[in-house]
């Protein structure tokens, strides 16, 4: 019983020393402000900050094209279209909806889909600051003879000191870390090497 107990504590404690490490790393995931690629990609998330960066990305001229991953099926492209803030003809050329992901693995799978049949070697990921690593494991899993750049949204988790800003943020980067150790896991098991 006491070799149990031992076991989940020692556990316990590398978890939360994880933990500590995995929220000290995301404010270095910024992007260097003149990112180029062939392409850009979002995750979607609640409201609309993901997509309106993505999409200011694609109107800097710093991608070619868009890929909004994971949009709901009932979310149309008049209702995402009134979100940009360029000429609607480069909209309409250059902003594709992917509707079938529902997780960060399904985006990985649709991003990889998209970015194959368009040929891009390298893409711009845009999603929130703490969703970033292990959106980035997801995709390059999928991916991984494209180059993909990390182009975080400050999603307000984290407070000016660099830790969670509140119960509900500590729990939110606990939730994602957990989710990032099984990702972790998943990429580093034998069908991945």
């Amino acid at each position: 019983m006491r070799r149990i107990l031992i076991t989940i504590l020692v556990l316990a404690l590398a978890w939360g020393g994880g933990l500590l490490v995995f929220i000290a790393h995301v404010p270095r995931l910024a992007g260097p402000p003149d990112v180029k690629a062939d392409a850009a990609v979002v995750y979607t998330g609640t409201g609309g900050a993901r997509i309106a960066t993505a999409m200011a990305v694609l109107a800097s001229g710093a991608a070619k094209r868009l890929l909004i991953s994971g949009v709901n099926p009932e979310t149309t492209r008049t209702s995402l279209a009134a979100l940009w803030r360029g000429d609607m003809a480069d909209f309409d050329c250059c902003v594709d909806l992917g509707v079938e992901a529902k997780s960060t693995e399904g985006n990985a799978r649709e991003v990889r889909d998209w970015a194959r049949a368009h040929g891009f070697k390298s893409l711009i990921l845009v999603t929130s600051d703490y969703h970033m690593p292990r959106a980035l494991l997801e995709t390059r899993a999928q991916l991984p003879d494209v180059a993909i750049i990390a182009y975080p949204v400050e999603s307000g988790y984290l407070g000016k000191n660099g830790r969670p800003a509140n119960f509900a943020a500590w729990r939110q980067f606990a939730l994602e870390y957990s989710k990032f150790l099984a990702v972790r896991l998943k990429t580093l098991a034998p069908a991945h090497a």
